[in-house]
């Protein structure tokens, strides 16, 4: 992808994660898993990311085929869509997948399925992932095909105080922000990343790279990004 072996740079950013001190408890891959939507694409993921004896949680990217994808990525360790539990936790993974669109949409279903999830009087907190990003980030070309009906998401996010992480893809490049108690994080890809706060489509001089997220009994979370070391 524009001169970047995105297979290489997928292998050298785990290879890097799994040597951390703290061993992950999970994979979490926010959409754009494969470029060219084949079943051999997903299922060089599957053998990629299947043999570290953890649970990956996937979802749809507008470069996805959401169907192939969740025939090759349906069973046991991974999982596409739905929730997970993590303590007190529940993460909900939606899909944004718009056919035909860069970029995205969250169906009426899926909305529905959110607002249900949020009402859940079990969890103590929530943290809510999908791939387009449903906050501007400052860039013309990259918010033209954000998340089309980010108001109607928003508004069910907002509603819910438990609600603490909103998690995202898409835009190739690292932010931190807050709303209130809700904390907003794009993820960096595991290739190139797009130059931040560009009118214009830009590709910026950062490496590949990844986010640790730690969610805590309490409420809070730590998190942060790691680079891919040259």
């Amino acid at each position: 992808m524009r001169g970047v072996n995105t297979h290489d740079t997928l292998l050298a950013v785990i290879e890097q994660a799994m040597a951390h001190d703290d061993q992950p408890e999970a994979i979490l891959a926010t959409g754009d898993l494969v470029q060219d939507e084949t079943r051999a694409g997903y299922e060089r993921l599957r053998e990629i990311l299947g043999g570290f004896d953890l649970p990956v949680y996937c979802l749809p990217g507008n470069h996805d085929a959401p169907g192939i994808m969740a025939e090759t990525l349906g069973t046991q360790p991974f999982q596409v869509g739905g929730e997970f539990t993590a303590g007190p936790w529940t993460v909900a993974l939606l899909s944004s997948f718009h056919q035909g669109d860069d970029g995205g949409r969250v169906s009426d279903t899926e909305l529905e399925r959110l607002s249900h999830v949020l009402a859940d009087s079990t969890p103590e907190y929530f943290m809510v992932c999908l791939h387009h990003q449903p906050v501007p980030m400052g860039s013309a070309w990259l918010d033209g095909v954000g998340l089309r009906n980010a108001d109607a998401f928003m508004e069910i996010i907002t509603g819910c105080p438990r609600a603490r992480a909103l998690v995202w893809g898409h835009v190739h490049q690292a932010s931190d922000r807050r709303r209130g108690e809700l904390r907003l994080l794009s993820t960096p890809s595991t290739c190139m990343q797009f130059l931040p706060n560009s009118d214009r489509f830009a590709v910026d001089t950062q490496p590949p790279g990844y986010r640790w997220i730690d969610l805590h009994a309490n409420g809070n979370l730590d998190t942060q990004v790691a680079w891919l070391e040259q």
